[in-house]
């Protein structure tokens, strides 16, 4: 009898011992569900109010000779190495959340000695190159001089000089686009709409997928004939009839659905940069 009592005893403990395991496993299990359902919180963000800096990369060896440069490429001159590193200390204190630039050299050059000089996080982002607001493509004219292009496209549009086809009013960039490339002997050029296609799609992509990660600043550095065309889609009556100077800042804003223009082919943030 006593026996049988000692084995009813060392059952009853087993079974104790087996739901005291079963229940600190059960409470772990829980405690680790609630981490990664914390966890799976902080990664979905509310989508959030996007303002984007778009910035014409600085003057490189092929505008410092006046030289055609869309597809071409060349690097920047120390007098546009400093001038975007001034551009940087003026957006210094902008904590980006994401930084873009187009896959040419100059493009790519510019946003990494912008994000070089940055006081917040931002300074550790990593670039994302995106062939989608690349300059536009000339075709037989790259590396030509511009006062050839321009004159070819000025007088195949009916013009005396490229100074009146400037005054002529309207979109210029699409009027230039649209007679390079029916002109270009290589028929490769880009047209307006070809450029528009891709440009804008691409620029509405990034503000899109910032926005859904929550908003906040984007630095996107690209070239002035995209960033006419950009801005076009936007506010065609914006945009600069000579153009956006180098390291120039163009800001929007952007909620999800809608556009607003804050500033255009801005250069105080060189002016701050270089007052600090």
């Amino acid at each position: 009898m006593k026996k049988k009592k000692n084995l009813i005893f060392s059952l009853l403990m087993i079974m104790m011992v087996f739901n005291l395991a079963a229940c600190v496993s059960s409470n772990q299990n829980a405690s680790g569900n609630s981490d990664e359902d914390n966890q799976v919180a902080e990664e979905q963000k509310e989508p959030g109010k996007v303002t984007i800096y778009l910035v014409r990369h600085g003057k490189t060896i092929l505008n410092n000779t006046d030289r055609a440069q869309g597809w071409a490429d060349g690097p920047l001159i120390p007098e546009g190495e400093e001038l975007i590193k001034n551009v940087g200390k003026g957006l210094s204190t902008i904590p980006f959340t994401a930084a873009y630039s187009s896959d040419s050299g100059r493009a790519i050059q510019t946003a990494n000695l912008i994000l070089a000089e940055n006081q917040t996080d931002a300074k550790n982002l990593e670039l994302i190159q995106k062939q989608g607001i690349r300059e536009g493509y000339f075709g037989s004219y790259e590396g030509e001089k511009n006062e050839v292009m321009w004159g070819d496209a000025a007088k195949h549009l009916g013009f005396d000089s490229q100074e009146e086809l400037l005054a002529s009013g309207g979109n210029i960039i699409e009027k230039i686009m649209n007679a390079v490339s029916e002109i270009d002997p290589s028929g490769e050029a880009e047209s307006y709409e070809e450029l528009n296609e891709r440009a804008f799609s691409e620029f509405k992509l990034i503000a899109d997928e910032a926005y859904q990660n929550g908003g906040g600043d984007v630095l996107v550095v690209s070239h002035g004939i995209t960033m006419g065309t950009i801005l076009a889609q936007i506010d065609v009556n914006k945009v600069p009839a000579a153009g956006f100077a180098n390291g120039s800042v163009t800001k929007f804003e952007y909620d999800g659905k809608d556009w607003n223009v804050l500033e255009v082919n801005e250069l105080k943030y060189v002016e701050e940069g270089k007052s600090k």
